[in-house]
């Protein structure tokens, strides 16, 4: 098998200088001194080699032609032999950067060779042509089975498959189309395609997969993706990378007055719904219909700040945080039960709470809990908020404990482990907008003070994990202090991401992202990039602020990719469906929601 390599280096004739090759192969025999070639590149004018992968009982060789003033000649860096002759499935995954490289074998530790003569930062493929399975000629021919044969640019592709080090299998990173093919031919037939070597790969635009391209494979360039033709269907080999390419408008949602607060749920074979926090004396529940959400359900509040969806069991709640007192002069937030019978929300209990801004659900050790974040009484910020416990002989929530906090906005819970912390944000003090927020753990059935941060006006946080990495990003809405002439620039301050520090058992400074009055972080992934998305509400002059999307970068934390319209932006939730990835936000200043829809290359 063999193609020109005009076909993948369609747009610069230049070989990767980082790239990894994942194979999965089986060989059942060969002989102590044989060498075969898995994957050579050649040009084909000079019949020179400027790389191949060939491996024998004892070694597995990469090859590639160096170039410099004095000349040019062949090098070769060789790992010892991981046991590939036994009949058995393997995957090898050879990732090469500059000077290094690493071979890891069906999920193991890897084995790394630093090399005195680096991989060539200009290897020209110009006249070159790729072959699979031979060096093109007859001494070498691979005589094993190869499932696939991957060549990625970028960097080292094992953690993309291997979640695990002590996979027992290799087969991770093999499809399930492809788990499915039996390996070797019924009695005693000839071993028949798609095992030959000689496979066609088309390249360039989707072609048919009819019966005549069965069990054919299709390489899509633009988007590095290898799909399979199976059943007048391609299927995919090797997933392309998706990627956030724009945000467009989907949906205008108009509400009922200026939204505070928004929540998406699902309820399990109902629907997907978003509730939204209004501002007035109604606030509502829109259902997911035809790509759209529509009204559903109307429900009496009192200037609702938030809600929160959670489930005890087979019962689904939906609790509302509501800021003002009712037309009695009493201050109550609602937990409402979904009703499977009427297919709605219906009140099952009022909980007296003050000014109350957020409620964050949680379940420890099988035990359920409702964290409500009171923000003031009367004047006074500095007040109890409340943690709540579910008992299940009087079906009700019970106050469990209560931890003085300063103006409370947000509470939020996250478990590292087997502990549970849950962490407040603290806005205002009565005379100044900086003021510590805690974070706590739970230890002797009780939430204990674990670590405090400096913040400033904290109106939310955010807990998301990047692999085994976990952060926690505060949105700082405000420096105030009444002894301090309030300047424009007071709401354009820093926002903060920590991540934590296991060694020290802390949380750590990782990143300030510069924010106007920062109300909300949202985190989503689309395909295998990380975003979040900060609510910005106010610059001290207007409402009209850009909300911004950042970009994981790694090493360089977050960066700024998209920067959205928005008009007192106030709270972010990511939701998808079956077509598609979406956000949408709530507006404090407009009795209108928006939908953005998230589109992918």
């Amino acid at each position: 098998m063999s193609f020109p390599a005009s076909r993948i280096f369609s747009q610069c004739d230049l070989f990767p200088e980082e790239f990894s090759i994942v194979v999965t192969l089986r060989v059942p025999h060969l002989p102590p001194k044989r060498n075969e070639y898995l994957l050579t590149v050649v040009a084909e004018e000079s019949d020179l080699l400027l790389l191949g992968l060939r491996f024998s009982p004892a070694q597995l060789h990469f090859l590639f032609l160096r170039e410099d003033t004095a000349g040019a000649w062949q090098t070769r860096v060789s790992f010892r032999s991981p046991a590939l002759v036994d009949s058995r499935w393997h995957t090898l995954v050879l990732a090469v950067s500059a000077g290094i490289f690493s071979l890891t074998t069906d999920c193991g530790l890897p084995v790394d060779i630093m090399a005195d003569v680096p991989f060539p930062a200009t290897l020209s493929v110009r006249g070159a042509r790729f072959f699979v399975g031979s060096r093109r000629r007859a001494k070498g021919l691979f005589t094993g089975l190869v499932r696939q044969l991957v060549l990625l640019p970028g960097s080292d592709a094992t953690p993309r498959l291997c979640p695990s080090r002590n996979a027992p299998l290799a087969v991770l990173s093999i499809p399930r189309v492809l788990q499915a093919l039996t390996g070797k031919p019924e009695d005693n037939e000839v071993l028949k395609y798609p095992y030959e070597t000689n496979i066609r790969v088309t390249l360039g635009p989707r072609p048919p997969c009819t019966e005549m391209e069965d069990a054919q494979f299709w390489f899509d360039a633009s988007r590095k993706g290898l799909y399979l033709c199976v059943g007048n269907e391609w299927v995919s080999v090797l997933a392309a990378k998706e990627r956030l390419d724009y945000v467009e408008e989907h949906q205008n949602l108009f509400t009922n007055s200026e939204t505070l607060g928004i929540e998406v749920f699902r309820i399990p074979q109902v629907g997907l719904f978003v509730a939204t926090a209004n501002r007035k004396a109604t606030s509502a529940v829109y259902k997911w219909t035809e790509g759209k959400f529509v009204s559903y359900q109307n429900i009496p509040t009192h200037q609702a700040q938030a809600w929160r969806h959670f489930t005890i069991g087979k019962k689904i709640f939906l609790a509302v945080a509501n800021f003002e007192p009712d037309e009695k002069g009493q201050e109550f937030s609602v937990i409402y039960k979904w009703s499977h019978r009427k297919l709605k929300f219906t009140p099952y209990q009022s909980i007296a709470t003050h000014s109350a801004r957020d409620w964050e659900a949680f379940e420890v050790d099988g035990e359920h809990f409702l964290a409500v974040a009171n923000h003031r009484e009367g004047d006074n910020h500095n007040i109890d908020s409340v943690i709540y416990k579910w008992n299940p002989a009087t079906r009700l929530f019970e106050a469990n404990q209560t931890i003085a906090t300063s103006g409370a906005y947000d509470w939020e819970f996250f478990s590292v482990g087997p502990y549970s912390f849950l962490v407040v944000a603290n806005t205002f003090n009565g005379t100044s907008t900086k003021v510590h927020s805690h974070l706590y753990i739970r230890l002797l059935g009780s939430f204990q003070l674990f670590q405090s941060f400096p913040t400033f006006g904290a109106a939310d946080w955010e807990v998301f994990h990047i692999g085994e990495r976990i952060f926690l990003a505060v949105a700082n809405s405000h420096s105030y202090d009444v002894e301090m002439q309030v300047q424009n620039d007071s709401y354009v301050i820093n926002s903060v991401i920590y991540e934590l520090n296991v060694t020290a058992q802390a949380f750590v400074k990782f990143q300030d992202i510069l924010t106007c009055s920062a109300l909300d972080w949202e985190f989503f992934s689309v395909g295998e990039d990380y975003f979040l998305v900060v609510a910005n509400s106010f610059d001290g002059r207007t409402f009209s602020v850009n909300s911004i999307i950042y970009r994981w970068q790694g090493y360089e934390g977050f960066v700024a990719v998209h920067s959205l319209p928005t008009v007192g932006c106030r709270d972010w939730e990511a939701f998808s469906t079956t077509a598609g990835a979406y956000l949408i936000y709530s507006s404090a200043k407009e009795p209108l929601s928006r939908v953005l829809r998230l589109r992918t290359r």
